[in-house]
């Protein structure tokens, strides 16, 4: 069995008020809950025991969540702000002598058998990564022959460095993340600490995927989510009315809404049960009515 950490505390607070109160993998994209497609994903490919580290304001949710949709699912609950690794690093000694760990609001279009296969050649803990245009932008893993990372590098000037950039999925062991432990700290960071500290020791090495990850926590990528090439929008076929006369163009309208005469909607999110009165003109906004 090949046990998987979800991160999956976090909420898209660039999307509010679309996500007001509510974890981000709770969100659906085109009808299903991002954590639902995650799991999907993973299921088809190998047998997974999945753990979600969530936050314990989000409590009732995620006891929602498993006893309504997925009762497979474990529950981990953080009690405060332990950052991207500190559940893990907290509880070093209950965690299996290897695992796979993932940003719970991620959507991957890549070869993930690839990288799940390599990671169990792997002798040391492995984070995937992935090749872009322009690494200016990012934080960058410099890499050696060998696929070790050798340092990350927080927004470089050219690509002397490459241009890898972290997927946010990792395959660890246990016994290298003892080796640092004395130097690691709560809260605790996958990126500013675990992996800096994982290079140094030549305890990291990285498989680079094809492909690419969309992190849907603004109101751009949320859109870009929904539509995929040849439509313009993405409208719930779950009772949606939209008058003949309204113009919508790039947009993603959620359950349960009515559009009236004469309204014009932009790159823009409509929640559900919301009711935009005639005439009105919407643009690059996150409208939630209720």
């Amino acid at each position: 069995m090949n046990e998987i950490y979800l991160l999956v505390g976090g909420e898209a607070t660039r999307l509010q008020p679309l996500s007001s109160g509510i974890p981000k993998a709770l969100l659906t994209v085109r009808g299903e809950r991002i954590i639902d497609k995650i799991i999907k994903q993973f299921s088809n490919l190998k047998i997974f025991n999945f753990n979600l580290i969530c936050s314990a304001k989000h409590e009732k949710f995620w006891l929602d969540y498993k006893a309504n949709h997925n009762k497979e699912v474990n529950l981990l609950f953080e009690n405060s702000k332990l950052d991207t690794a500190g559940y893990i690093v907290e509880n070093l000694d209950s965690m299996p002598n290897t695992f796979y760990c993932m940003n719970g609001d991620l959507m991957l279009n890549v070869n993930l058998l690839d990288f799940i296969n390599a990671s169990s050649q792997c002798s040391n803990s492995l984070i995937g990564s992935y090749e872009v245009e322009d690494p200016t932008r990012y934080g960058v893993l410099e890499i050696n022959q060998d696929d070790k990372v050798v340092q990350f590098i927080e927004k470089p000037k050219d690509k002397s460095y490459g241009n890898k950039i972290s997927l946010g999925l990792y395959h660890l062991h246990k016994k290298d993340l003892l080796a640092i432990h004395n130097n690691l700290g709560i809260p605790c960071s996958f990126e500013r600490q675990v992996f800096p500290m994982l290079s140094k020791a030549d305890l990291l090495s990285t498989f680079t995927v094809n492909g690419d990850m969309l992190d849907v926590g603004t109101l751009e990528s949320y859109i870009s989510a929904h539509i995929i090439e040849g439509e313009e929008n993405w409208i719930s076929p779950n009772n949606v009315k939209i008058s003949d006369s309204a113009i919508v163009k790039n947009s993603v309208i959620l359950d349960n809404c009515i559009i009236e005469d004469n309204v014009t909607i932009s790159d823009s999110i409509i929640s559900s049960n919301s009711i935009i009165n005639s005439g009105s003109i919407i643009n690059k906004e996150i409208i939630r009515v209720n």
